[in-house]
């Protein structure tokens, strides 16, 4: 698929909406595990394992985030440079 001028290209918002939808379930599964833990006694010999789980999960979404943050400024330099109005990228 060809660009117009001035056309932003598509995979931005793509890869904006995947991320998206990655974000969705892990902060689903991170609250879980945080009630989780909320109900648990710290000497369970689990606690420290779902402790964990939940750590690498906030983890993730962290890394998720960043990689929308790098998604978005690609996204404001393409438009710059092509000379197109800066619409917010999400």
């Amino acid at each position: 698929m060809h660009r117009q001028e001035g056309q932003i290209a598509p995979y931005y918002d793509n890869l904006r909406h995947s991320l998206h939808d990655l974000v969705q379930p892990l902060s689903t599964v991170t609250g879980l595990i945080d009630l989780m833990l909320l109900e648990m006694d710290e000497r369970d010999k689990m606690f420290r394992e779902v402790q964990l789980i939940s750590q690498q999960l906030e983890k993730v979404i962290e890394i998720v985030g960043e990689i929308r943050r790098m998604t978005s400024d690609a996204a404001n330099r393409e438009r710059k440079a092509l000379g197109t109005p800066q619409a917010p990228v999400t």
